[in-house]
């Protein structure tokens, strides 16, 4: 686990460091670190990879989905395209935050600890509401009320 991790951290970065350089702010890369001849430096870890966040959009994903009676193919599909979703968001996120580091460093703290963190939550949050759209509006104990069938979870146990 811990090289998967550093090969994504890896990748990630050097996402990152060509994506601004393409933009006309370049960084020298010395082990985990990215830094501007301005004098920001960035640490950049494994959290940066967004990973924990998409693990949280994957268990939110089967878990509504489930409860919903989501079909596995849909909720597969959902879960790739919601993984590359991340992938793409939390690239975005990490550049735009060195860019304010260098560019604007007043808004540095803002845009990494709010709004990133924010961005990459209402992600997941789109991905799972995009993928159960349309599927099982109520729950199983209101379709229970109302004398109607609703899919249960394989775990619900009806008590």
């Amino acid at each position: 686990m811990e090289s998967m991790l550093a090969t994504l951290q890896w990748a990630t970065t050097l996402v990152a460091q060509a994506t601004l350089a393409w933009l006309g702010t370049p960084m020298s890369w010395r082990g985990d670190q990215l830094s501007h001849a301005g004098g920001f430096v960035a640490q950049l870890h494994a959290d940066c990879t967004a990973w924990w966040p998409a693990c949280g959009m994957l268990i939110a994903l089967a878990s509504v989905a489930a409860w919903v009676g989501v079909p596995v193919r849909r909720t597969m599909a959902g879960a790739a395209a919601g993984l590359f979703a991340m992938v793409l968001v939390n690239q975005a996120r990490l550049v735009a935050v060195l860019w304010a580091g260098i560019h604007a460093p007043a808004f540095f703290h803002f845009a990494h600890e709010v709004l990133g963190p924010l961005l990459l939550v209402a992600t997941g949050a789109a991905i799972v509401a995009l993928t159960v759209r349309g599927r099982g509006s109520i729950g199983p104990r209101e379709a229970e009320r109302r004398g109607a069938h609703a899919p249960r979870a394989p775990w619900a146990t009806g008590t």
